[in-house]
């Protein structure tokens, strides 16, 4: 998803209502549950690669170099 179209979906909402993330992916839920809650602690940017580690898992590789680009990154915590 692109800032623009982020920020587009958010101003259909109330800005005072609080924004949570949650997830169904298979590893990321806890056993006996049907999803996992996050909450958002930090917005920022960062120059970074978009990489795959050996077991073709999706990274980023931080750092500005010819093939990085300027990534808006959501830092999340499960505790909240």
């Amino acid at each position: 998803m692109k800032v623009k179209e982020l920020l587009e979906k958010l101003k259909a909402f109330d800005p005072d209502h609080n924004v949570i993330c949650y997830c169904e992916d298979k590893g990321v839920v806890n056993p006996g549950h049907g999803f996992r809650l996050f909450d958002i602690t930090n917005i920022y940017m960062k120059d970074a690669e978009n990489t795959r580690v050996k077991d073709g898992v999706p990274s980023l590789k931080f750092g500005k170099t010819e093939y990085s680009l300027p990534h808006a990154l959501i830092e999340i915590s499960s505790d909240f």
